[in-house]
């Protein structure tokens, strides 16, 4: 922890670890190669659109309607 009379303009990283407690980490680089912020990107994305199309009927292995018959 810092104290309140030092300022410290370092960039961190929060990251919340499997207990829930967050954690500060500090950045050494700024810089990220644009592809890999792509990637990064692209992924969130997809998985985000995927549970929105899918929904749960994947889980349940289908609708109810086919439950019925």
């Amino acid at each position: 922890m810092r104290t309140s009379e030092s300022i410290d303009r370092r960039a961190v990283a929060v990251v919340v670890t499997t207990d829930g407690r967050r954690v500060q980490l500090p950045v050494a680089g700024l810089e990220v190669p644009p592809l890999s912020l792509i990637r990064a990107i692209l992924v969130g994305v997809e998985s985000l659109l995927g549970l929105l199309i899918t929904g749960s009927r994947r889980e349940n292995g289908g609708t109810r309607r086919s439950d019925r018959e």
